[in-house]
């Protein structure tokens, strides 16, 4: 069989993790095994035999699946839900394990499925191996989280880089502007480039704490890993309005020209009326004194009243006109003030409101002379080659893929994925994908297989050692 190795990059991924598979083609990666490139080689084991050729079978109790893993804003509650309630025959044990622990647990062969949101790390990889178990991995869903400004907005920058995002949004960040961070700034500031602010959801959001977990290294992250000026807001909404303005806002600023001319209007009209007002009464005046005919004072003192009734009216619209116009010019005002607003969302909101927000690109290198910036899309979260994106996982040994007991639930699993993960607003895997993770499973074509090279670079993100350090 030919080898095939595919860089299986995560949110959370090592730079050094190489994939290798049987049967498939080193240049036709599946979208489940993320970006091949360059450093994507094949390693074979210095032992000569291949980990699959060394791994055995898992002890375990048929019937039962042991599922190990605690993720922030896992699908695998609902598919193991969604199993239950559909006639699955397994007995699904779960146990309430950190990814580090269960990663433990699996390679001891203790545990059968991990639920994690990124891959195995290289000293996981090589527990498992010396246990003879051999990782095998399969996405069911992606997420990620956006950074966004409000739309037709110019910072000085689209792209920032993993290190700059952290920098951001840690708490004691002395970043206030954007002039100090971006690719292709002169850093040190720019007067012209608004303030930074930043907004987004507060502690009970799935993205607040995958944001916190991952960029800011906290295993249970609270506001306090934040900036102190960090803008939480329970719904995504609020976030965006806090970018973008509020719809109420916007159609304030709208009629903000229109308010202005209408009360300027009222001020050039009350002049004129004032004066009209002035020449209505001196002509009575003048024709009590020339001794009118009554029916001529009559005429005069109407066209006095008259023009007296038109003054108060303008009067009375004057105050009206008055707020209208502030209102409208405090809410352009307040649209001012959100300019600048980095707002932190879950990819599937961006997405629904993309019109109004426009997302930073970022990158995963640290090296301004080479960026490596990465647009937030369907492709580039699935594949986790954006770098805040992250890949919900299930892995199981090699060699109990095939169970019945464990085969029927991934099965089940995988077949319901795309469904259950538009319901929890994650990324449903590409059609594609899922097609090929099911062929893994029916044996019409190999899984990929994971293999670390010697010496691998270091990872983006958080540490992820086996022991947690």
């Amino acid at each position: 069989m030919k080898k095939k190795a595919a860089a299986l990059i995560s949110a959370s991924a090592v730079l050094g993790l190489l994939v290798a598979g049987c049967g498939l083609n080193p240049d036709d990666a599946p979208p489940s095994a993320g970006s091949s490139g360059a450093g994507a080689i094949y390693v074979p084991p210095s032992s000569g035999k291949t980990p699959v050729e060394r791994a055995k079978p898992t002890p375990r109790e048929a019937g039962t699946i042991r599922v190990a893993g605690k993720t922030q804003g896992t699908l695998t509650p609902d598919l193991i839900k969604t199993y239950n309630a559909t006639g699955g025959t397994a007995n699904i044990v779960v146990s309430d394990k950190n990814e580090n622990q269960a990663f433990e647990q699996f390679c001891a062969g203790q545990a059968d499925i991990v639920d994690s949101a990124r891959p195995i790390s290289e000293a996981e990889y090589r527990q498992c191996i010396a246990n003879g178990i051999q990782p095998v991995q399969f996405q069911v869903a992606s997420d990620a989280a956006v950074l966004a400004i409000k739309n037709e907005t110019d910072v000085g920058t689209d792209c920032l880089s993993f290190e700059e995002v952290r920098d951001i949004f840690r708490a004691g960040s002395t970043i206030n502007s954007w002039s100090q961070v971006g690719y292709g700034h002169e850093l040190g500031g720019d007067a012209n480039e608004p303030r930074m602010k930043v907004a987004g959801p507060d502690e009970a959001s799935n993205v607040f704490g995958f944001f916190g977990q991952y960029v800011l290294g906290d295993p249970e992250p609270t506001i306090l890993v934040m900036r102190s000026d960090y803008q939480a807001y329970p719904t995504d909404a609020g976030v965006r309005r806090a970018v973008v303005g509020s719809n109420k806002d916007f159609k304030a600023a709208e009629q903000l020209e229109r308010s202005r001319q209408i009360y300027q209007d009222i001020l050039d009209s009350l002049a004129e009326n004032r004066r009209a007002v002035r020449d209505a009464e001196a002509e009575v005046a003048k024709g009590i004194v020339d001794e009118r005919p009554p029916a001529d004072q009559a005429r005069d003192r109407a066209k006095l009243a008259k023009a007296e009734a038109n003054l108060r009216n303008l009067e009375k619209s004057l105050a009206p006109a008055r707020r209208y116009f502030q209102q409208n010019r405090a809410a352009l005002r307040r649209l001012e003030e959100v300019r600048g607003t980095m707002g932190l969302f879950r990819f599937s909101y961006y997405e629904a409101f993309e019109e109004q927000l426009r997302p930073m690109e970022v990158s995963a290198s640290n090296d301004f002379a080479k960026p490596e910036c990465v647009f937030p899309s369907q492709a580039t979260v699935t594949n986790a080659t954006y770098p805040l994106a992250r890949q919900l996982l299930l892995t199981v040994n090699y060699r109990n893929m095939k169970d019945p007991d464990i085969n029927e639930f991934l099965v089940q699993s995988l077949s319901r994925s795309q469904r259950l993960a538009e319901d929890a607003a994650l990324v449903p895997l590409p059609d594609e994908t899922q097609a090929t993770e099911l062929a893994w499973l029916n044996g019409t074509s190999e899984p990929d297989i994971i293999f670390y090279q010697s010496g691998a670079a270091p990872e983006v993100g958080t540490n992820q050692s086996a022991s947690g350090e």
